[in-house]
């Protein structure tokens, strides 16, 4: 089994497992609080087949509206939430702008090892896309498109002062809006990405330490 099939299923899993937790929880509190599953139906609006089927872990057309007004109606809050659960799948895009970084860095670069976790704690599930055995490391952020430029670099700079790294390089697909994104971020590079592609590919391909954090369109 592929590891993206192994973390299909776990997420599977774990939504069904948290699903049926959920709904033996909108049980638990109905029952506590005497009322009928025909109580909650007239009182949010819909059939007791449905508050049984959500009960039963079945929530084939209930929406998240219907399961917060089920959970307000026997005294509970429904929250739905992200967690993080490992680095991101690597898409072909990714691959891609991660086979051409290679290419430029030549054949006497260091090994670049990909999706190495941030620290040794098992609850902290951040990992950068890749890394490189320079001297003090070197953290790499493969980015395809910026969705939220200033929040991914905020994200990777926290990322490597938690993994006690001295570098940090993202790696960007050259296209218009991600040249876009970065001119508009123009401040914040200069002072925490101040390299550019010519210093940061030159050291690298020598494996030595740039000097500081880089920022490279390929």
């Amino acid at each position: 089994m592929s590891n993206r099939e192994r973390r299909n299923e776990r997420a599977s899993w774990l939504i069904r497992k948290d699903l049926v937790e959920l709904g033996n929880d909108l049980r638990t509190a109905r029952l506590a609080n005497g009322l009928t599953m025909r109580a909650i139906a007239n009182r949010i609006g819909v059939s007791p087949t449905t508050i049984l089927r959500i009960e039963r872990a079945n929530f084939e057309g209930a929406s998240p509206d219907v399961l917060a007004r089920q959970a307000a109606a026997v005294g509970l809050r429904v929250r739905i939430r992200a967690y993080p659960e490992g680095p991101p799948l690597r898409d072909a895009p990714q691959i891609a702008l991660e086979r051409k970084f290679l290419e430029l860095l030549g054949p006497g670069a260091p090994p670049l090892r990909l999706e190495q976790g941030v620290t040794d704690d098992p609850l902290d599930r951040r990992a950068f896309d890749a890394t490189l055995d320079i001297p003090g490391g070197l953290g790499l952020e493969f980015v395809t498109r910026f969705h939220d430029c200033q929040a991914q670099l905020r994200q990777g700079l926290h990322k490597q002062r938690d993994a006690g790294l001295a570098r940090l390089l993202f790696v960007v697909k050259a296209t218009h809006s991600n040249r876009h994104a970065v001119a508009a971020a123009a401040d914040v590079i200069a002072t925490t990405f101040p390299l550019g592609t010519r210093a940061v590919i030159k050291a690298l391909r020598e494996g030595k330490d740039p000097g500081a954090n880089g920022l490279i369109f390929i």
